[in-house]
């Protein structure tokens, strides 16, 4: 089926994006009509697939087993936390570092962090990379060495 792509499909494009853009963690955007849906896509995640919705058939509850949605502050800490991976992408896979080596960066960055908390004049970008950097590595190790809970 071919779908003739009009001036509306590109406002609605532009306005997903200057949406998506905004917020890193949002997947899935409706326009303000319920119109149409778009979602974030791709292994960048840097495409935009859009939809032109229908009328609702049937809302079905209860079909699926509760799944609480992650708060705010998560999806914004995997943002940082992938970003940082992105900035180290050069150091090679974690797999096969030691969880020793892991601890000891992982310490390493929380006494930077210590001493940034510390300080009158708080440089919160640099608070934010350290609990980032923390983050990671406490996933390095548990990605390792752990198991699913």
């Amino acid at each position: 089926m071919t779908v003739e792509v009009t001036k509306t499909h590109f406002r609605i494009i532009q306005l997903a994006a200057e949406e998506f853009d905004s917020d890193p963690t949002l997947t899935t955007w409706r326009d303000p009509h319920d119109a149409f849906i778009a979602l974030r896509y791709g292994p960048e995640r840097d495409s935009i697939y859009l939809y032109e919705l229908g009328p609702a058939i049937a809302i079905f509850s209860g079909q699926l087993q509760e799944q609480p949605f992650p708060r705010q502050s998560l999806w914004m800490m995997a943002h940082y936390m992938e970003a940082q991976l992105q900035v180290n992408r050069h150091k090679g896979n974690w797999r096969k570092e030691h969880h020793e080596f892991l601890q000891r960066e992982m310490e390493r960055n929380s006494e930077t962090l210590k001493y940034e908390l510390s300080k009158e004049d708080k440089d919160k970008h640099e608070i934010t990379i350290r609990c980032a950097n923390i983050a990671n590595y406490a996933m390095m190790i548990a990605d390792n060495e752990g198991a699913p809970l």
